[in-house]
């Protein structure tokens, strides 16, 4: 009963709700293509970016703000340099996707990396959400992070055979590269997929009676917080941005 007890309580500080991220996400992945100002699409990246640093994902947001900076620089400059004209379609294509969709795909790493599959499963359950989306969505919550670490394993091995970019090996056979990385992943990802989709049975996740879960998900102040700061910092900077 103590570790159940403490399984429970295990979660302190900053903790948004399920559902809260995934309004935000929703927010994200819609604002950046309703208002073009600079201003606004700073206000949209900087929710993504305020929530990696609280989940201490410093490393990606560090790599977000570099990336979001450079698409906001190259945009300024677009027009006054004149580039030849496929050099200009390629960053034309890349600030759009960094600008307008990178933000989205910025929320949905850090739901991932932030969310529990029980957190996830207990949230979509009290939004009477079917089964239908919510077993895919639990095996994808473990299927990324493992999908990680094997493609981890299959690198370090890959650096202990030194097949690695500029060895020798590499340069004799620049092929084997991708042969040797990319076929081993591919079996992993086929057989990580099936070990979890039998687990996910399993557990009982495809019972039609209603499931109990221990997981403790609930709105807190905190998801009015963050809503509240997301939807002031939007609204300000559409209707009152000179940008």
């Amino acid at each position: 009963m103590e570790q159940l007890q403490a399984v429970v309580e295990n979660r302190t500080g900053f903790c948004l709700d399920p559902r809260t991220k995934l309004l935000l996400m929703a927010v994200v992945a819609t604002a950046e293509f309703l208002y073009s100002h600079t201003a606004f699409m700073i206000a949209v990246a900087m929710i993504p970016f305020v929530l990696f640093l609280t989940n201490r994902q410093y490393k990606t947001a560090t790599v977000f703000f570099c990336l979001f900076a450079a698409g906001l620089f190259v945009q300024a400059i677009q027009n006054s340099v004149q580039f030849p004209m496929i050099v200009n379609m390629l960053v034309v294509l890349l600030v759009g996707l960094v600008l307008r969709l990178f933000p989205a795909f910025m929320m949905g790493a850090y739901i991932i990396k932030s969310t529990t599959a029980s957190e996830c499963i207990t949230a979509l359950g009290r939004m009477h959400i079917g089964r239908q989306i919510t077993i895919p969505l639990s095996v994808l919550f473990r299927f990324i992070p493992t999908m990680q670490e094997e493609s981890a394993a299959i690198k370090d091995a890959m650096r202990m055979r030194e097949v690695q970019f500029g060895t020798k090996k590499f340069w004799q056979n620049p092929a084997a590269l991708i042969e040797y990385r990319f076929i081993p992943l591919m079996i992993s990802v086929v057989k990580i997929g099936d070990d979890l989709s039998a687990a996910a049975l399993t557990r009982g996740l495809d019972n039609p009676v209603r499931r109990t879960n221990i997981t403790k998900v609930g709105f807190t102040g905190w998801d009015l917080l963050a809503v509240l700061i997301a939807g002031a910092a939007l609204l300000s900077t559409y209707f009152f941005s000179p940008w």
